[in-house]
């Protein structure tokens, strides 16, 4: 939870640290969970609270997302590709979809309380990104000349 600054702190002891094997396996079970071209553009578009279907892909499609790094053309959200990554996130727990019983049928898609807690805990990679805003666009420049993609 946030303190009063605003900041989060760990909610007691923790015995992971960077040269552990536990923290290796957890950075790569939040990769996992996570994976998936429009998964963080769906977490920041509910972060505001429950959308339904249309509004949802029409915020998701409004945010700004260009791409400087390479092997990326062009970001466009199909209506298919929304579906597909909402089913996959709501089998990792990380939205829960309500659905209308009756006619029109919507679907309503919130994040869940998981989902909530692992956007606050990303923010500080966020930061990261912002403060290191130099270093990461000269690596989106060598990879560019490089044509080696963005992997």
């Amino acid at each position: 939870m946030p303190d009063r600054t605003g900041r989060w702190r760990r909610r007691g002891p923790t015995h992971l640290t960077p040269d552990g094997d536990r923290f290796l396996q957890g950075i790569h079970n939040v990769r996992r969970l996570v994976s998936g071209e429009w998964t963080w553009d769906v977490l920041v578009a509910l972060h505001g609270g429950p959308l339904h279907y249309t509004n949802l892909l029409d915020a998701i499609r409004s945010q700004r997302n260009d791409t400087a790094w390479p092997g990326k053309k062009h970001r466009y959200l199909q209506d298919g590709t929304l579906s597909r990554t909402l089913r996959r996130m709501e089998q990792g727990e990380l939205v829960r979809n309500t659905r209308e019983n009756e006619f029109p049928y919507r679907s309503e898609y919130e994040l869940t309380p998981a989902a909530k807690e692992l956007l606050a805990v990303v923010v500080p990679v966020a930061e990261w990104a912002e403060s290191n805003a130099v270093l990461l666009k000269r690596v989106q420049q060598r990879r560019h000349a490089e044509g080696t993609g963005n992997g």
